[in-house]
């Protein structure tokens, strides 16, 4: 779990995983999604924290939802075509270069991709913590069941607003007026 009095952040890194426009046509509460990867987004560059980007079959599905793209830095994409983020060997050596030991994992969809790369992260003894509201599927059951599977697998299983505070700890953070505002307009 994260939190500012106990982290070093130079080790966490947020996964935004296969938020395709083909992909994001099917996800229950789509449009609540996007709004919480976007706010998810603007907190994560206030801190600095290393933010990759996947892309499923990028070739046959398109490529990450505008809404969320504008955002993001180009350099930071992987196309892949396993369901784990960890069968890509790009994204592998991306965390290896970058020390990475703790991913927060968001996006599509929670009961292949985002299941099937958690399990692989903790295999690979890593932290995981999973947004609740930044990940979607088609079908909220399956999502709903899958995270309660996860939790026990050891990962940490939290609302976004939490993972925020506890990012900022206090309200003496300097990002803590433009957090709140954020998590406001939400």
């Amino acid at each position: 779990m994260i939190s500012k009095s106990n982290s070093n952040l130079s080790g966490l890194a947020i996964i935004l995983v296969d938020l395709q426009e083909k992909l994001l046509s099917g996800i229950h509460n789509k449009k609540q999604l996007l709004n919480s990867v976007r706010l998810l987004i603007q907190s994560a560059k206030l801190f600095e924290i290393n933010i990759v980007l996947t892309e499923q079959v990028p070739e046959k599905l398109g490529n990450t939802d505008l809404f969320l793209s504008e955002l993001l830095p180009c350099s930071n994409v992987v196309a892949k075509n396993s369901f784990s983020v960890f069968g890509s060997d790009s994204f592998k050596n991306y965390l290896k270069s970058a020390e990475t030991n703790h991913i927060v994992l968001c996006g599509i969809e929670t009961s292949i991709c985002i299941y099937l790369s958690a399990i692989d992260a903790r295999r690979a003894g890593m932290e995981v913590t999973i947004l609740y509201d930044c990940v979607g599927g088609r079908r909220e059951d399956d999502s709903r069941i899958t995270l309660d599977k996860l939790e026990l697998a050891g990962c940490h299983i939290m609302p976004l607003e939490s993972f925020l505070y506890g990012l900022m700890g206090n309200a003496d953070c300097p990002h803590f007026k433009m957090i709140s505002k954020l998590v406001k307009e939400r």
